[in-house]
């Protein structure tokens, strides 16, 4: 389990193994190209990274982390909310593999008290940690929904102004 926690966390910063080389010779890295994270979603990445070590060690019985899961804070949020803020306000932000996995990390704090089974933070304590945490997932499901749409529609807009410049030339 400890192996499965440091691959989660180092995926998480940004490591990730090398492919099995392939028989075609092309692996998955070069079929589909990505591009380098911003400065906003490394941050929201490292945030996430230093909430999931903080969730592990709030594990320990000796240790009480108990701002992780105040009813009223929703510290391990945020990193979803500065995810959000930026994929609204930032629209030449791609909705891409990396935007997708900044998105999916942004829920790490709360994967080792799910991996755990120590779930007590979300219902004996107020309910609403467990409302923003299905509030934080539907939110983060919708803007990549609408990040998606929104980069087809630019991208057929585009093909639309290519084939017709084609046309009238």
């Amino acid at each position: 389990m400890i192996n499965l926690l440091i691959s989660c966390l180092l995926w998480g910063l940004g490591f990730q193994p090398r492919p099995a080389e392939t028989s075609s010779g092309f692996g998955s890295d070069q079929l589909t190209p990505t591009r380098e994270r911003n400065k906003v979603e490394a941050a929201v990445r490292i945030f996430s990274s230093l909430l999931f070590l903080l969730a592990i060690v709030a594990q320990f019985p000796a240790v009480e982390f108990d701002f992780l899961t105040a009813p009223h804070f929703h510290l391990l949020a945020a990193a979803s909310a500065v995810w959000g803020v930026q994929m609204i306000f930032r629209p030449s932000v791609p909705m891409d593999s990396t935007a997708i996995s900044t998105a999916l990390w942004s829920f790490a704090g709360y994967f080792p008290y799910f991996l755990l089974g120590n779930l007590s933070p979300f219902f004996d304590k107020d309910p609403t940690n467990l409302y923003t945490l299905i509030g934080q997932g539907g939110a983060v499901g919708m803007l990549a929904a609408y990040g998606l749409f929104r980069d087809i529609r630019r991208e057929t807009c585009a093909e639309k102004t290519v084939s017709s410049s084609k046309k009238t030339s």
